[in-house]
């Protein structure tokens, strides 16, 4: 492959994931406008939070500075814990998750309809998954459901589960591409 990209270093680029591509056509990827649609979105989502919570700057800054070592999980290796229920700052991640997983339906939607690729329909599918599951599982622990730990425990899995359904979506394209 370098030998290749030695004899043409001006008409092939190396894309990483994609290999070698020609230059002509890496000029014509387009911008993923949905993904900045998605990312302005939760910027602006966070500061409507931040505006419509009273008080939440100094909720936040009680929970950051309330945590504490509590957990030995090894030998003088502890883990980090608040010492206290905190349901503003809770409440607060519920709405922000549970607002960007419907926002993350409708951009699903929206790359259906413009024929996104693959791999676009299946980021936005787990990311929707993921914020939807950390809606629900912050909510249980804005409701002392469940700890601390089950939560962060909670939300590797969902990390997990989004990284396996988003290569099974992709599996299932490249499959139904196949059959045609």
């Amino acid at each position: 492959m370098e030998k290749l990209i030695a004899q043409a270093p001006d008409t092939f680029t190396y894309t990483g994931e994609m290999g070698l591509m020609p230059w002509r056509e890496r000029q014509r990827e387009k911008p993923d406008i949905l993904g900045l649609a998605s990312a302005g979105f939760f910027f602006l989502l966070i500061g409507l939070i931040w505006i419509a919570t009273p008080n939440l700057a100094q909720k936040v800054v009680d929970f950051l500075k309330d945590f504490e070592l509590e957990k030995e999980i090894f030998p003088n290796v502890f883990l980090p814990v608040p010492a206290h229920h905190h349901p503003v700052v809770y409440k607060a991640v519920v709405r922000l998750c549970f607002a960007f997983g419907l926002f993350q339906l409708f951009i699903l939607v929206l790359r259906f309809v413009f024929r996104e690729t693959a791999d676009k329909i299946a980021g936005t599918f787990s990311g929707m998954v993921f914020w939807a599951g950390a809606s629900f599982i912050a909510n249980m622990l804005s409701d002392r459901t469940i700890g601390w730990f089950a939560f962060l425990g909670w939300i590797i899995v969902l990390i997990g589960l989004s990284l396996v359904i988003r290569s099974l979506v992709i599996l299932s394209f490249e499959l139904l591409l196949r059959k045609d």
